[in-house]
């Protein structure tokens, strides 16, 4: 009796055994994605089967290292893998069978602030994952994101005037940007000039940096006094010198600056 007990659970644990080893090899044929032979990585700038993998630039164009490259599958919520471009500037992923994008964010600290920011793509299409694929990556100061209208690499500017103060006319005013030091990719911005914004009702796609900002309601002329709608005062001579909230949003706005003026 006890010898038929021993047969039967040793045949019990040889099938378990044997389709936990099955279930293990259906489930690497179905991923796909397997290992390259020895000598074969997949190189910069090639296509090879079963990788994602390319070359991240600042806005020089010189060689990122750092930046997390985010490959996610578009049939299932929050499956992604990840990788961070080296010294060169070059990443690669092993992407198993399926449909993925591909995506690159930097992380930043400029004045005290966290950033995150979204890096260009040279190509947003899916690709399959066997096939593997080549995306290369910029870092933008400013500029519409592909695939995302009315999202900007830049910051966003929200302006609005002092309750009961005018003018209310906002898209005549013209808002003086000038760096204060080096934006937040270490180059050396201008000067620039930039008006409200009526289908956006803010000024968009500023790049991120400290900027000392003046105003004039072009109609009259007049000097606008400004001020950080936060935690601001009016200053003697009007202007306003003001860093964009970071990646903490603040007012459910990320990468933002809250602008305010009135009449003098």
């Amino acid at each position: 009796m006890k010898n038929n007990q021993e047969a039967t659970m040793n045949k019990v644990l040889n099938k378990t055994a044997y389709s936990v080893f099955t279930a293990f090899t259906l489930l690497g044929l179905l991923t796909g994605g397997g290992c390259t032979p020895s000598g074969a990585d997949p190189e910069p700038g090639k296509q090879t089967g079963g990788y994602l993998s390319g070359r991240v630039v600042d806005t020089q164009g010189k060689p990122l290292p750092g930046v997390t490259i985010i490959a996610d599958n578009t049939m299932f919520y929050n499956n992604n893998i990840l990788a961070t471009s080296d010294a060169n500037g070059n990443y690669r992923i092993q992407t198993p069978n399926g449909s993925w994008v591909a995506t690159a964010q930097i992380r930043r600290t400029y004045n005290g602030k966290g950033y995150m920011l979204d890096l260009e793509a040279d190509k947003t299409d899916a690709f399959s994952g066997n096939d593997g694929a080549v995306r290369n990556f910029q870092w933008k100061l400013s500029g519409e994101k592909p695939d995302y209208p009315g999202a900007f690499y830049g910051g966003t500017v929200d302006v609005t005037n002092e309750i009961g103060k005018g003018p209310y006319d906002t898209e005549n005013i013209d808002f003086t940007f000038t760096p204060v030091g080096p934006l937040i990719d270490g180059s050396i911005g201008k000067p620039v000039v930039y008006r409200y914004d009526t289908y956006y009702n803010r000024i968009p796609d500023v790049p991120i940096g400290r900027y000392k900002i003046s105003a004039i309601y072009k109609p009259t002329g007049t000097k606008l006094l400004l001020r950080n709608r936060v935690d601001g005062t009016y200053s003697a001579d009007g202007s306003a010198t003001m860093d964009f909230y970071g990646e903490i949003p603040y007012w459910s706005c990320t990468n933002c600056m809250f602008l305010e003026y009135k009449e003098p």
